[in-house]
């Protein structure tokens, strides 16, 4: 499982004592097992071993949070994928599930792990009709709840069956009420969907626009996001590593704030993360222009707010 030859006498035990439960398939000992050495040794090796045994002991949920760790390695080979979707499915995060499928490149793969999910949705609203009505109800009607409630009904609303998801995200996407990051995140989360078709969003300005999803983009594939991201790390990341995290975190939330318009705002990337720096460190700021400027500072006070709720 590791091929550093100076690994602690402790680790070596643990290393053959998962190989030994693993080959009996005592699933469990070997997640237990395999959880202690990937405290130390966080491997996509390790990583495998342990969402398998995981897997096999059927703790799907604990699973799919390390499969994240090393998601596009589990990408790589069909088995692997087929085992993170199954995981996401068993889970009953169908949203998710869907999500992921859409990355596999082989359309006929594609399409099967697609009715997979579509089987597993029909078993679940068998077995779980009343509990799906109820989440459906509280996620339509998402504006009526706190910030914080928003953000458990959303997250609750990922486990309905997709085409429920849809229904209430677009009724989401125009409602005056809903909160700007649930909207935006809402239009990412349709995007990684792949649906193929148009949508109306309400946007900050609180217009209405019309996109179709086909054209929407990954905000993180925006070069615009690369940008800033590198100019972030360019000029504090050996001065000051916490400060640019932090301000990561800070920009991310930002431009999510302006999807799926960000290159319509943020006009000068430079002034953005040296407006974002001086205001981490109290200082003025005169580089930015008065449009991107406003902006800026209505995504900043939105961030603010919704961290302090």
């Amino acid at each position: 499982m590791t091929s550093d030859n100076n690994v602690t006498p402790e680790i070596k035990a643990m290393i053959t004592r998962a190989h030994t439960e693993m080959a009996q398939e005592n699933w469990h000992d070997a997640s237990e097992t395999l959880g202690k050495l990937y405290s130390s040794v966080a491997t996509y090796e390790v990583n495998y071993r342990l969402v398998t045994a995981l897997f096999m002991d059927e703790q799907y949920q604990l699973a799919s949070s390390y499969a994240d760790d090393f998601l596009m390695n589990y990408l790589e080979e069909e088995n692997d994928f087929r085992m993170i979707v199954a995981l996401a499915v068993q889970n009953q995060s169908f949203v998710y599930a869907q999500q992921l499928a859409m990355l596999w490149d082989n359309l006929d793969t594609r399409q099967t792990v697609l009715q997979e999910i579509r089987d597993a949705e029909i078993r679940a609203e068998s077995a779980m009709s009343a509990t799906f009505q109820t989440i459906a109800r509280q996620f339509y009607h998402l504006s009526d709840y706190s910030v914080i409630e928003q953000r458990d009904r959303y997250e609750s609303a990922r486990h309905l069956p997709v085409a429920q998801f849809i229904v209430g995200a677009k009724y989401l996407l125009v409602d005056p009420y809903a909160t700007p990051i649930i909207r935006a995140t809402l239009l990412e989360d349709l995007q990684k969907l792949r649906l193929s078709e148009e949508v109306a969003y309400r946007w900050l300005d609180d217009e209405l626009y019309t996109i179709h999803l086909n054209d929407l983009p990954i905000l993180t594939n925006l070069k615009i996001f690369e940008d800033i991201a590198d100019l972030l790390d360019e000029k504090l990341e050996n001065d000051d590593p916490i400060a640019m995290d932090m301000l990561a975190q800070q920009v991310r939330f930002e431009l999510t704030l302006l999807y799926p318009r960000v290159e319509e705002v943020v006009t000068d990337p430079e002034s953005w993360v040296e407006s974002s720096i001086d205001r981490y460190y109290q200082r003025s700021n005169l580089t930015e222009m008065a449009t991107q400027k406003k902006w800026h500072q209505k995504v900043r006070t939105l961030t603010e707010n919704f961290f302090e709720n």
